[in-house]
C-alpha cells in the first residue's frame, strides 16, 4: 500500500492545547517537557484537540526527553485519535535536535504529528514548530515541516 502525502496540509492546534504547550514549557523548565497529542483528520489536514503531558523520565531532562513508557504505553492502546507527540526545547530553538531525529524510529510508525515548543527571545511567550512524520521509501524517518495554525 502506498500513503499519499499532501504537502499542503496544515495542522491545527486547539486554543487550549497551544495554553498547554505554554504551561508545559514554563512549569517544567529548565527541563524538557513531554506528551501525546490527540484529536482527528481533518479537510486539509489533522486537528489536535487534546494535549496530554507525560512526565519526562530522560536521565537528562535538561537535554532529552524520554516519554515515561507505562503512560506512553497506556496512551498507545487507546489508539483512536493518537495523532503526534510534543516536546519542548528549554533552551535552544524549536527546531529537531540530532537527538530528536534518532528516536524518531522508536514512534514513526505510529504518529504522523511532531510539535516542539521554545520560549521565544522575551522568555514570556513561546514559538512552535510543527513536522509531520515521513518514512522514506528506504525506511528512514525524517521530519518535513508543516503550517500549524491557531484554531
Amino acid at each position: 500500500m502506498t500513503e499519499l502525502h499532501v504537502h499542503d496540509e496544515e495542522i491545527w492546534l486547539d486554543a487550549a492545547c497551544a495554553h498547554g504547550l505554554a504551561e508545559q514549557l514554563f512549569l517544567h523548565r529548565p527541563y524538557e517537557a513531554c506528551g501525546v497529542l490527540r484529536g482527528n483528520a481533518a479537510a486539509g489536514g489533522m486537528r489536535i484537540e487534546t494535549l496530554i503531558p507525560i512526565r519526562n523520565v530522560a536521565p537528562d531532562p535538561l537535554h532529552r526527553f524520554v516519554l515515561d513508557p507505562q503512560t506512553w504505553v497506556q496512551q498507545c492502546l487507546n489508539p483512536s485519535g493518537l495523532l503526534g507527540i510534543f516536546h519542548t526545547h528549554p533552551h535552544t530553538v524549536p527546531a529537531p535536535s540530532e537527538e530528536d531525529l534518532r528516536q524518531l524510529p522508536l514512534f514513526g510508525d505510529l504518529l504522523r504529528i511532531y510539535l516542539i515548543s521554545s520560549p521565544d527571545q522575551s522568555g514570556s511567550s513561546i514559538l512552535t514548530q510543527a513536522y509531520f512524520i515521513e518514512r522514506s521509501a528506504a525506511g528512514d524517518f525524517h521530519l518535513r515541516p508543516a503550517r500549524l495554525r491557531m484554531a
